[in-house]
């Protein structure tokens, strides 16, 4: 807990809490991460389940480079976010499920792209990318719910 509350009372934790642009900005700047990493993580898993089959699955290989970066976008921006509670949100059920269902919601994206690639049965496809599109889902809305559980 002792670097929890060093980093929640360090230049970061001080900056989010205390400056009038600050929290507004790294928000704004988390909501676009957001929206760029859902935004290919749900078409590519629509995709999968058999929505627009006119696009090809490699298609996507070159949108991956857009998601990671919108993925280290939602990552500077969440530890800096994370900076003004810190101590608070270690211990809230929302933060934990939320990093819980990212990490594995991660995995199964790779693990979709993976069966696709090897021409897994499209049933163990589709029931890979629905599982992945709940955990991406759980970890917006658990994140949503963080701000109201502080």
């Amino acid at each position: 807990m002792g670097f929890l509350l060093w980093y929640e009372n360090g230049p970061m934790g001080v900056f989010i809490r205390e400056s009038i642009w600050g929290y507004p900005i790294v928000l704004s700047s988390h909501a676009v991460g957001m929206a760029i990493v859902m935004g290919i993580v749900v078409a590519l898993n629509m995709r999968i389940l058999g929505f627009a089959k006119g696009i090809s699955i490699a298609s996507f290989d070159k949108l991956f480079l857009v998601g990671w970066a919108g993925f280290f976008i939602n990552l500077i921006s969440g530890l800096i976010l994370f900076a003004g509670s810190a101590s608070s949100y270690i211990l809230q059920w929302a933060f934990l499920l939320k990093i819980s269902a990212i990490i594995v919601g991660g995995i199964l994206l790779k693990v979709v792209m993976n069966s696709v690639r090897a021409n897994k049965p499209v049933e163990t496809q589709k029931l890979l990318a629905g599982i992945c599109l709940l955990c991406w889902t759980i970890a917006v809305v658990t994140g949503r719910l963080m701000a109201y559980l502080a």
